[in-house]
């Protein structure tokens, strides 16, 4: 993968192709073109909160989805959240910390992540870009198809919903609730998103200190979300697996299209036949 970024980051930026040909027959993406990728990403918002809608049986599949995904994680040794969920709850101030994180500063960071790719990293913007709605597209079919309700709705399993209970923040009936599917635990997108920030920015970063942050931001959301029992140890490996599938297939569609068209060869004229010698008589 280092390579691949080291390759495309080679590329001329006025040679970077952003958009399909057409979208310059729309006079706003032409004269400015940032408008269309925020148009894109909005799409993506629109088609996550259509995911609400179109999910496949009830919250009782949800629940029992969830208590499938808990006996998974017992029986292969990765069901730890109520522990790491244990040590905050004795640390109140560091749990707000957490719900706030959540809250406000994962789509925020996503998107100032973008800007900084579209401004200052521009060849491997498209490919990041394309990775991103490609894992969306991904997690949305299971958020469909496979609901999953997150750890802090099985209070009946010991966990505790630190957002409302601790911070009052209600996902399920407040002013937030219509921002989120209260169903699409699997895979989680945060972590997805942070992985996908993490790797992308060490790579592209030769400070070795944004580099160090750009790396420690996975761990941290991971802590943040298992904490906060908004997500299972399982949906973080989900939502990496998400990314890196997504990401393969960008750099497959990036590599085909940046591939040499080799021009066929034009046919050869046909030939002319020609006439006998002339017979000389002796």
């Amino acid at each position: 993968m280092t390579t691949s970024c080291s390759n495309i980051q080679r590329t001329t930026a006025s040679r970077v192709r952003l958009h399909p040909q057409w979208v310059d027959r729309v006079g706003l993406f032409r004269r400015q073109p940032w408008t269309f990728e925020v148009a894109l990403f909005t799409l993506v918002l629109v088609a996550y909160q259509g995911s609400r809608i179109v999910v496949r049986g009830g919250s009782g599949d949800a629940f029992r989805n969830a208590l499938d995904v808990i006996h998974w994680e017992k029986a292969s040794g990765l069901f730890f959240e109520s522990g790491v969920q244990g040590f905050f709850l004795n640390h109140i101030a560091l749990t707000e910390v957490l719900n706030h994180f959540y809250i406000w500063a994962h789509l925020p960071l996503t998107g100032l992540f973008f800007i900084w790719l579209y401004r200052s990293r521009r060849p491997v913007y498209p490919v990041v870009r394309n990775a991103f709605f490609i894992a969306n597209g991904i997690a949305l079919v299971f958020f469909i198809v496979f609901p999953v309700a997150p750890p802090r709705m099985l209070s009946a399993d010991g966990f505790v919903d630190t957002l409302q209970k601790v911070s009052g923040i209600d996902l399920h009936g407040g002013r937030l609730s219509g921002w989120f599917n209260p169903f699409a635990a699997v895979p989680s997108m945060h972590f997805g998103y942070a992985i996908l920030i993490g790797v992308v920015g060490a790579l592209l970063v030769r400070n070795v200190v944004a580099r160090g942050m750009f790396l420690i931001y996975p761990g941290v959301v991971f802590i943040v979300i298992v904490g906060t029992a908004n997500h299972y140890v399982l949906d973080a490996l989900a939502g990496a697996a998400v990314v890196a599938l997504a990401m393969l297939s960008a750099l497959i569609i990036e590599s085909r299209r940046r591939r040499p068209r080799i021009a066929a060869p034009a046919p050869a004229p046909p030939v002319q036949a020609q006439a006998p010698p002339a017979r000389v008589e002796a």
